[in-house]
């Protein structure tokens, strides 16, 4: 059978899992596709609003927001700041060993730009080389279409940068956490927590290193029990403000470098911090033919936000070799 792509966005009957239905010629996500409409932006951003006056000030920090010092996220901290710039922010930075050093100063410069705190989270590299090396050589560790949203090794970094954001809001007594989240990689806003939703995650998450041979018994990766049974009356709710913006990626990028934002030196079209990024995309199509990065792309084609071209651009574009070899050379492992 011929290879067929979806007459709506970018996803193509050669992804296991995908049918492009004959007579519409559309990807049955395009077809159930129901766009977030204006009003229902609207609303959440009313939402956000009154969370941010209603809970802000009653702890250290008002919000735990995740930093990589890519254009997402730091074009998410400028306008925040922008438009709430009483809020208290810690912006973190997980290192997660293979950040440009372009990043991490991207990352400071929108901090002393912004007036919120930088924090850097670190882990010894072989700890985290290891992590990687084992989710890159584990087969099924997620869930089903866990695999379909981000490659292993990139659901093994989420992973770990939510749990220990959660942590460090919890320990700051912070209402918020705050991600960069494109309107392709969640539906939801705004999300609330609960206590026993914490617990699990923190259950699941310690479940799904065990699938990929990572025993955490010193808690490097999860919540701390600690933190969890000290767990007081405010738990935090996770903000996505990127996807009740309107995302547009040229504009963002204008916007960054006219106030100073260095674009990477990254050879990546869809990374602009992670030198590990190519290699997880690389080691993701070896084992399930899935392009790790296919269906965030189809989402924010889908929602209008990007034209169809140019998510077939960043879809189809060569992973860049250096950096796949050199991020095998530290984990250890070949390359086909």
């Amino acid at each position: 059978m011929s290879r067929t792509v979806c007459k709506k966005c970018i996803l193509d009957s050669d992804i296991p899992g995908i049918n492009i239905n004959d007579d519409s010629g559309l990807c049955y996500f395009c077809e159930t596709y129901k766009p977030l409409l204006s009003e229902e932006k609207a609303g959440h951003l009313a939402r956000m609003e009154m969370l941010l006056q209603e809970e802000s000030g009653k702890g250290e920090y008002d919000a735990i927001f995740a930093l990589s010092g890519g254009k997402d996220s730091s074009y998410t901290l400028y306008e925040l700041k922008k438009q709430y710039p009483s809020l208290k922010v810690m912006a973190v930075q997980f290192d997660n060993g293979f950040i440009s050093d372009n990043a991490i100063d991207n990352a400071k410069k929108m901090c002393e730009i912004t007036g919120c705190d930088y924090f850097k989270l670190t882990m010894e590299n072989e700890e985290l080389y290891d992590i990687f090396r084992k989710a890159a050589i584990s087969y099924d560790a997620f869930p089903k279409f866990a695999k379909y949203r981000a490659s292993d090794i990139c659901n093994t970094c989420i992973g770990i940068i939510k749990q220990k954001l959660i942590e460090l809001a919890l320990v700051n007594k912070a209402p918020f956490i705050v991600f960069a989240f494109t309107p392709g990689q969640t539906p939801n806003p705004i999300i609330d927590l609960s206590g026993s939703f914490v617990r699990w995650s923190r259950n699941l998450f310690e479940k799904q290193l065990q699938k990929i041979d990572v025993d955490d018994r010193d808690e490097l990766f999860v919540i701390k029990r600690e933190v969890i049974e000290n767990m007081g009356d405010i738990i935090p709710k996770i903000v996505h403000p990127l996807c009740m913006w309107d995302y547009n990626e040229e504009r963002i990028l204008e916007k960054l470098e006219e106030i100073g934002w260095n674009p990477p030196g990254i050879n990546d079209s869809n990374s602009t911090n992670c030198t590990l990024n190519s290699f997880a995309c690389y080691n993701h199509l070896q084992k399930y033919g899935i392009h790790a990065y296919a269906f965030d792309i189809a989402g924010i084609v889908r929602s209008g936000d990007m034209s169809r071209e140019e998510g077939l651009k960043k879809l189809n574009q060569e992973l860049c070799q250096p950096l796949i070899l050199d991020a095998a050379e530290k984990l250890n492992l070949r390359v086909k």
